[in-house]
């Protein structure tokens, strides 16, 4: 696949789409013998995912939704209500995470990288992050270079933890392959893995399918609204995405005010949230370190180093 195929496709009308995703869905239906089940979030994508293979694949293909603890609680109410749904829980939680691993901020793939060549021993991988492997691919953004001398971690391990490791466990038991709800367009690594496999991935450890990597968030509102969908009523409280609430990835951007929000809507889960510790330093002190905006921001860096 090719970076100008995507934007070609991207472009496609919503029922040239719609059209695709049936078919991806389809044929990784047909490769792995039907044993296959969406996995949900509770947001409007997978929500989008989920309606079109039981309108136009089949009815019965099982939901399965991962109750991290660390989800809006409108969000888990309103999966609740999915038919055939299972339920499944990670076996630690956000606080033991944050504790041993470190603060998920900056990026999946820059919290990575800070971790690594904060504690590698190989000095082979440390010159990889700090300067760049192949075309300079594996480095540290100049920018977030200093948090490899924080006085805290930080980590992409939640994710692993609260949502890799738990699917991982419903597959073994179960045998069923997960058709996920994400788009090519959402993240560099996201692209990456679409460039490489394309919508059916049967080549990594991971075999997925992922009907809606061509789309568009503007493609996912059509849909909503030409079937009259429903969809939790976090978005109409001003909320863009769903992820978890404790989630630091990409807050740095500008105007970013998930945690603005979680502080006006949910108060006690934010000081909850920004008293987690990883080192003795919590998370709202780990924040104002990065220079981040929110709520008890005082709009300059802290100096925690000791």
């Amino acid at each position: 696949m090719t970076y100008g195929e995507l934007k070609q496709r991207q472009n496609w009308k919503l029922e040239q789409k719609i059209d695709h995703s049936v078919i991806v869905v389809s044929s990784f239906m047909e490769r792995v013998n039907s044993n296959l089940y969406a996995s949900v979030s509770g947001g409007k994508d997978s929500g989008v995912m989920l309606d079109i293979i039981r309108r136009f694949v089949d009815k019965n293909v099982p939901a399965v939704f991962c109750n991290t603890g660390n989800e809006y609680p409108e969000v888990v109410k309103f999966v609740r209500q999915t038919e055939n749904l299972t339920i499944i829980r990670p076996d630690i939680n956000i606080s033991q995470i944050i504790d041993k691993y470190g603060f998920p901020l900056v990026s999946k793939e820059q919290s990575r990288y800070i971790n690594q060549a904060k504690h590698t021993k190989s000095e082979k991988l440390l010159n990889i992050r700090l300067h760049g492997g192949t075309k300079g691919i594996g480095k540290i953004s100049e920018r977030w270079k200093f948090l490899i001398r924080a006085p805290f971690d930080v980590s992409e391990q939640c994710c692993n933890f609260l949502k890799k490791k738990p699917f991982d466990k419903f597959h073994k038991q179960t045998g069923l392959y997960p058709v996920i709800g994400t788009m090519a367009g959402e993240s560099r690594l996201r692209l990456q893995k679409w460039l490489k496999y394309g919508c059916n991935s049967f080549e990594t450890n991971l075999i997925a399918s992922y009907p809606l990597s061509i789309w568009t968030e503007a493609d996912i509102w059509a849909y909503i609204r030409k079937f009259n969908l429903p969809y939790s009523p976090i978005y109409d409280m001003g909320i863009r995405r769903t992820g978890c609430l404790v989630c630091g990835f990409g807050c740095h951007v500008k105007n970013d005010r998930r945690f603005y929000f979680l502080k006006e809507t949910k108060p006690k889960i934010y000081e909850y949230f920004m008293a987690l510790k990883n080192n003795g330093i919590s998370y709202r002190e780990a924040l104002q370190y990065c220079g981040i905006d929110f709520p008890d921001s005082v709009n300059k860096q802290l100096n925690l180093d000791f």
